[in-house]
């Protein structure tokens, strides 16, 4: 089974994230559930209730306590998680699915490689990314070309082996160490390339504290303070 796990807090728009899903998986033969972690009070949960997504109330805090949730909660053999904003187009997941199935572990959607880029972020979102994808790379030495994106695929087998339990942040700074400790455990990553398209409805989950924490997580990882 292929889950797909979408955080959903201040995403008024999920509902119509989902809609695309289904139809991109009606070009997939395998059986797919879609996971949302919601903690919202706009009416998502509810309108995803009703289109039969299995929702889970989000308890923790920050985008990387989602996904934690969101992960312990997925049936499938394989994962793919995705912003809930229409920033990330459901027609990629079949490039994902093709990379699993050619022995990858881990798969990322790159906006930073041939084929990929970003459409309507201003000078200052680009210096951020810039910035985060900098740090990932010079100070945890997580050399993959585009640590900061969100739409992943991760096989079982990983999230078994990374022990999700172990891992420390709560925030962005999430997908760093989760692809840090998959590397770490020998997993075998990919990069297929995306065109990112900036949030037109909702809040981003983004703030100052959050990369101050992001470099605090790759001063970890530098100083092998993983564990």
């Amino acid at each position: 089974m292929i889950s797909i796990l979408l955080p959903t807090r201040n995403e008024p728009v999920a509902h119509i994230l989902v809609a695309g899903i289904r139809e991109t998986m009606k070009e997939i033969s395998e059986p797919y559930q879609i996971v949302a972690v919601d903690k919202s009070d706009d009416g998502t949960y509810e309108r995803l209730n009703q289109m039969n997504v299995t929702v889970v109330r989000q308890k923790s805090k920050g985008l990387g306590g989602a996904l934690l949730e969101g992960l312990k909660a997925v049936q499938g053999d394989v994962v793919i998680t995705m912003d809930a904003d229409l920033s990330h187009d459901p027609k990629y997941i079949p490039s994902f699915i093709k990379k699993a199935r050619e022995s990858f572990d881990v798969v990322i959607g790159s906006r930073r490689m041939p084929g990929g880029g970003v459409v309507g972020w201003s000078w200052r979102r680009k210096l951020v990314s810039f910035g985060g994808n900098f740090v990932g790379r010079k100070i945890a030495g997580v050399n993959i070309s585009d640590l900061t994106s969100g739409y992943r695929l991760y096989k079982r087998k990983v999230l078994e082996g990374i022990r999700l339990d172990e891992i420390k942040s709560t925030g962005y700074s999430f997908q760093l160490e989760i692809l840090a400790r998959s590397i770490k455990k020998g997993f075998k990553v990919e990069a297929v390339p995306i065109v990112f398209r900036d949030r037109l409805q909702g809040r981003s989950k983004l703030s100052k504290g959050q990369w101050l924490d992001f470099l605090l997580t790759a001063l970890r990882i530098r100083f092998g303070r993983l564990d």
